[in-house]
């Protein structure tokens, strides 16, 4: 079975890649970059909180390699995630591999001889020997365990704090409720992890939002197999190609990216819809008046803000919980050789693209797929377009 990917029928190719650091500062309206041919420089603006972004690993060229930092090489990265110790996990999707980034190396967890230097393959037992193939996203739990949404292989996969890799729920593709490894999965995408243990799944197929409970059995706590729009209670509501998933307390927040929203599922089941609608475009504002483009990662700060890759147009969004949306928006400015471009693939229908669309340089995103905040503020992105991953932190 071929490769399924991020865009309306894949989760996609590379676009372009290019090597750059670039500074933005955060104002309650929105984020600004200013792209920069040497390293990271904060800009003061009248805004009260400076940031910077750099490329934290991989290079502006895909391929698969281990090593340092500068070194290492990833092939359309999907998802991040902190770990202990300032470690940075990533589901490197196009290598079929989980990479684990420390101390300014990077190391494939499951090694690239069994990994099928790329190919993939379905295997639990050690994280060294263990086979996956399409993982999209990650998700930590408490005690250091790791969840991983291993769409092409439809399951859910875990990584103990001992690197033993077991499959928790799913198998077969489909659509089916009950006992977890007996449940069935369209194509899982998204995944993130309550306080009390339960795991929620984006799946992506069969437009729907499931649960895995503590007890192992799965349910559909939103969506149904119907692709459409609409808010609702539980199973009534409707969602198109739903792909992220993250928890704030008791309430969890969707990435519905066919239908170019950012939805949320309350605890007494009902579904709203938080920012966007179903049109692409690329428009800040209200939350009925924004606009976005193919919506992928999501991510939620302390203060509740919700941080989303919009990925269509190539941007990182900010949502407050009163549903104001601004942007990380590019202003670029004169930009070195941009290195090899790799082969364009099909864009969801992107709409008006912001002006990071049409710069070039690592300070600005490429298709960004994948989001997390680490506890110290610090915001990891797995620029999947660009083949690397970014960080965006606050100056001390």
């Amino acid at each position: 079975m071929g490769k399924k990917r991020l865009l309306p029928r894949r989760p996609g190719r590379p676009y372009t890649s290019f090597l750059l650091l670039a500074v933005f500062f955060l104002t309650a309206s929105s984020v600004i970059f200013f792209s920069l041919p040497a390293p990271a420089v904060p800009v003061v603006d009248d805004g009260p909180v400076v940031y910077s972004i750099t490329v934290f690993a991989g290079q502006s060229r895909k391929g698969f390699k281990d090593g340092s930092n500068k070194k290492a090489l990833f092939n359309w990265p999907t998802g991040v995630a902190p770990g202990k110790g300032g470690v940075i996990l990533v589901a490197d999707y196009g290598n079929n591999a989980l990479r684990e980034i420390r101390k300014g190396s990077v190391l494939t967890l499951n090694s690239i001889a069994s990994s099928g230097a790329g190919k993939g393959g379905y295997k639990d037992g050690p994280v060294k020997d263990a086979l996956f193939r399409g993982p999209n996203n990650m998700a930590i739990d408490k005690e250091g365990n790791i969840f991983i949404a291993d769409a092409d292989n439809f399951r859910i996969r875990k990584i103990t704090p001992d690197g033993t890799v077991s499959t928790i729920a799913g198998g077969a593709p489909g659509y089916r409720n009950g006992p977890a490894l007996k449940a069935r999965f369209g194509y899982p995408t998204g995944v993130a992890v309550g306080d009390d243990g339960t795991i929620f799944v984006a799946d992506r197929r069969t437009h729907t939002i499931r649960k895995i409970s503590t007890e192992g059995i799965v349910s559909t706590i939103a969506g149904n197999p119907n692709p459409g729009y609409a808010d609702g209670r539980g199973v009534m509501s409707h969602f198109k190609e739903p792909v992220g998933v993250a928890v704030y307390g008791k309430v969890v927040y969707v990435t519905d990216s066919g239908n170019n929203a950012v939805r949320k599922i309350m605890p007494d089941g009902r579904v709203l819809t938080l920012a966007g609608a179903p049109e692409h475009g690329f428009r800040d504002g209200s939350r009925a008046g924004a606009r976005f483009s193919w919506p992928t990662g999501i991510a939620v700060d302390k203060q509740g803000n919700i941080f989303v890759c919009d990925s269509g147009n190539n941007s990182i969004r900010r949502i407050t919980q009163g549903g104001s949306v601004s942007t990380i928006t590019i202003r670029a400015g004169r930009q070195p050789h941009a290195g090899r471009q790799p082969r364009a693939g099909r864009q969801p229908h992107a709409g008006r693209q912001s002006p990071a669309a049409k710069s070039k340089g690592t300070g600005v995103l490429r298709f960004p797929t994948g989001i997390a905040l680490s506890p110290s503020g610090d915001i990891y992105v797995a620029d999947s377009g660009n083949n690397n991953i970014k960080k965006i932190s606050r100056d001390r």
